[in-house]
């Protein structure tokens, strides 16, 4: 009996390694497809897919589910949840993403950067690079450009918790 238990316990640990690491490659065909689904404005199947690559650290989720909110796009409308998105997106370095997050962020009041600034933490602290197993670095847009952008892939590595999408501040 203690046999078959151990195989038992041994075989779903296998599985729950490979499902993780066969589940990557699977991550970004569903935020291809999300990304699909927002340009051509089906924003409810659009946030179904975002919402669960974003919280699994894929930046582009993250940067148009921080859209979604801002605008309303199948979800409440909500500030506060769009800047969360919108500061853990910008951990890439994407610099267009920066400079967005900086001009919402200094039009805020103190009292509102503080709220913000605590969720931001709080997303880095779920969603983020490190929490995610996200690697960002910056490359050349095509060979010969001067322009760079950054590219962010999610690796193997630690076993990691997947939070929730927050739909209300």
């Amino acid at each position: 009996m203690r046999l078959l238990i151990g195989i038992f316990c041994l075989a779903a640990s296998l599985a729950a390694v490979s499902a993780e690491w066969e589940s990557i490659p699977h991550l970004y065909q569903r935020e291809d497809a999300g990304l699909r689904h927002y340009s051509a404005e089906r924003y409810d199947e659009a946030f179904e897919s975002l919402s669960f690559t974003a919280a699994r650290g894929l930046k582009k989720s993250q940067y148009i589910l921080a859209f979604m909110f801002m605008k309303g796009q199948h979800v409440e409308k909500s500030t506060l949840l769009a800047m969360g998105w919108l500061g853990v997106a910008k951990e890439s370095g994407e610099q267009e993403w920066v400079d967005l997050y900086d001009a919402i962020y200094a039009k805020l009041t103190p009292a509102q950067r503080t709220v913000v600034d605590s969720r931001v933490e709080q997303y880095i602290g779920w969603y983020g690079m490190a929490a995610q197993n996200v690697q960002c670095a910056k490359r050349h847009a095509t060979v010969g450009s001067r322009r760079r952008e950054s590219t962010c892939l999610k690796v193997e590595g630690k076993a990691y918790e997947v939070y929730p999408v927050q739909l209300t501040p």
